[in-house]
């Protein structure tokens, strides 16, 4: 019964926010990012941060789906991709204040981050990108390869039983994020 009313809760009101947390403090930049209270525990980042992490330099809120509309960037992107972008998860936030209601906020699935620098490095690849995409397809092999190194690195950690304190995370991350920019 309980499992029942929590998916007739979540049909009705949306996925509701139990952590957020922000890129601006270890990384610099203000993207937003959320752990939601659906069955998979998504992991979000807000629709504008996705753009901001990207390096898209319009502040515009239809950004990333005009990035991967585009003609050179398009032919890349999967049909499944491109639902997602079109479709941002909607859910509430967490309360500031008191008997205040939750914002509402637009978001992605931070695995599709993933997939959109996939579809960014494989047209930069055929030689598809405008010389001002060039930048994008930069922080695209960044997060990449930084998101590689440390997911593989968290899969030993689990597998091996050590748990990595939240710090001991961001700090891999960030070591890695600075190994793949000089690179």
């Amino acid at each position: 019964k309980k499992e029942i009313a929590q998916k007739a809760a979540l049909a009705r009101w949306g996925a509701k926010a139990t952590h957020k947390g922000n890129f601006k403090e270890e990384f610099g930049f203000d993207v937003e990012c959320y752990v939601l209270d659906d069955a998979q525990k998504t992991a979000v980042i807000s629709q504008s941060g996705m753009g901001d992490t990207l390096g898209l330099i319009s502040t515009s809120a239809d950004r990333l789906h005009r990035l991967l509309a585009g003609r050179n960037i398009a032919p890349y992107v999967s049909r499944e991709l491109k639902d997602k972008v079109f479709k941002p998860i909607v859910f509430q936030g967490l309360t500031p204040v008191a008997n205040v209601p939750p914002p509402v906020i637009h978001g992605y699935d931070v695995t599709i981050l993933i997939d959109v620098c996939k579809a960014v490095i494989q047209a930069e690849s055929e030689g598809k990108l405008l010389k001002r995409q060039l930048n994008v397809a930069k922080q695209a092999h960044i997060i990449l390869n930084a998101s590689a190194k440390a997911g593989i690195k968290g899969l030993v950690y689990a597998l091996a039983g050590y748990d990595a304190t939240r710090q001991e995370v961001i700090e891999a991350f960030k070591f890695f994020v600075r190994e793949e920019a000089r690179e």
